[in-house]
């Protein structure tokens, strides 16, 4: 019984080997290419072989075989390769073989549109700069939304004006007496307020009306707050509607606890109107 050598391997794949004194023969194995494999089998025996490309190739064989087997590329394929090949020439040989091939590749390429190309960076243009505008209009539109709510607020405050005490009245304005303002009899140090937003121009002692108290409207109207028993604001101070700027007192020429409230027009020195009519004109009634 005749023992076979190892097979050697060359450094590219190729297994050159000759043997006088062996039965079986070996005559080449050519190195596969991507997706082309040649091989070229002849021997007696039994063995099995197997060559590594850059597919693989199984070759089984029994009794005396003589197979030759190609799979050829087939241009614009890619991927794996199957083949199968089977009996030999004469009676009793038989053999089969089987070529997988797992290379791939493809060569996908070719010239680039640059008319598309363009088209698309002048439609990427285009959308950006309407989203830009889109922007900028949505801004200008708050802006304007915003300058309106605050223009109406600025009506609304303009035109409101509040009570400058809760109480009740006590001596109306004119009569026999000829009285300049309107008095509000309440509790000792009920809260005052400003009857609308303006500028402290006085806060201080005046003869008669005790602690004193004048604020500056817009179109030069002045209230005046008198007989307070204490001031909480100063000259130069800006309060808003309903701010509390002191509390109802005794003080000056007073027969009791009281508020002697007055509406002047133009100017702090101006010309003195029923405080009630002026009030209910602004919507603030007693």
């Amino acid at each position: 019984m005749l023992t076979r050598p190892p097979f050697p391997r060359s450094e590219h794949g190729t297994h050159p080997r000759r043997s006088a004194s062996v039965a079986d023969e070996w005559d080449e194995s050519v190195p596969g290419r991507s997706g082309f494999v040649s091989v070229q089998l002849r021997r007696t025996g039994a063995a099995t072989a197997v060559v590594s490309t850059i597919g693989l190739v199984l070759i089984n064989a029994t009794g005396i075989a003589h197979s030759e087997t190609t799979a050829q590329h087939q241009p614009g394929r890619t991927g794996s390769t199957l083949a199968a090949s089977a009996s030999g020439a004469s009676a009793g040989q038989s053999g089969t073989v089987q070529v997988v091939s797992t290379a791939g590749a493809d060569d996908l390429s070719g010239p680039i549109d640059t008319e598309v190309s363009d088209d698309q960076r002048r439609m990427a243009e285009l959308l950006e700069a309407k989203d830009l505008v889109a922007t900028r209009v949505a801004a200008v539109a708050l802006a304007q939304r915003d300058a309106a709510a605050a223009a109406e607020a600025e009506r609304v405050a303009a035109a409101r004006w509040v009570r400058p005490i809760e109480a009740r009245v006590t001596q109306g304005f004119g009569g026999s007496n000829h009285h300049i303002g309107v008095d509000f009899g309440a509790p000792h140090g009920t809260t005052i307020h400003a009857a609308h937003r303006g500028t402290i121009i006085y806060a201080g002692w005046e003869t008669g009306y005790g602690n004193f108290v004048q604020i500056m409207h817009e179109n030069n109207v002045v209230t005046s707050y008198g007989h307070m028993s204490r001031i909480d604001v100063r000259v130069g101070q800006e309060v808003d509607t309903g701010e509390q700027i002191g509390l109802e007192g005794n003080t000056g020429k007073s027969t009791g606890p009281h508020l002697h409230f007055e509406v002047r027009l133009n100017g702090q020195y101006g010309t003195k109107v029923d405080p009630l009519a002026w009030l209910a004109g602004h919507g603030v009634t007693y």
